[in-house]
């Protein structure tokens, strides 16, 4: 087994897969919520998007390739560990699983070994910083 240092993402999404299993069908929940959120409120959340290396329109796509990713393999993400990985965890979609992860450790239904696991993995800082006020409004 490689050090973590050494690991990609799409390892490090296997990686938990495989050491969290029974947490899958939670995590891809808490995306599809994730993704509705984004999709909802997505002129809000382009006006205040801040300048930074990520535009608005490059989220966007991320956040519109997960869900397709999502409707397309469904429950089998939950079944078969290597494309849960490879398609959640490879190339910039990363930038969004990756998120949507430290977001859930936040949650209070994420379970203790998952948030550790995730931020062993993936550290704890957000990749991108929505502004409260844009986000659970209707």
């Amino acid at each position: 087994m490689k050090s973590l240092e050494k690991m990609n993402n799409v390892e490090k999404g296997k990686f938990l897969a495989d050491l969290l299993p029974e947490e899958l069908p939670n995590i891809t929940l808490f995306m599809e919520l994730e993704i509705q959120h984004f999709l909802k409120d997505e002129q809000k959340i382009r006006y205040n998007w801040k300048a930074t290396l990520v535009t608005h329109n490059f989220w966007f796509q991320l956040v519109t390739n997960i869900d397709q990713f999502l409707k397309k393999y469904g429950n089998r993400l939950h079944r078969n560990h290597r494309w849960f990985a490879d398609q959640l965890f490879d190339g910039y979609e990363a930038l969004f699983t990756i998120y949507c992860l430290v977001e859930y450790t936040e949650k209070p239904e994420c379970n203790h070994k998952l948030r550790q696991a995730i931020h062993l993995l993936f550290g704890e800082a957000k990749l991108i910083l929505i502004r409260p006020d844009n986000k659970d409004k209707n």
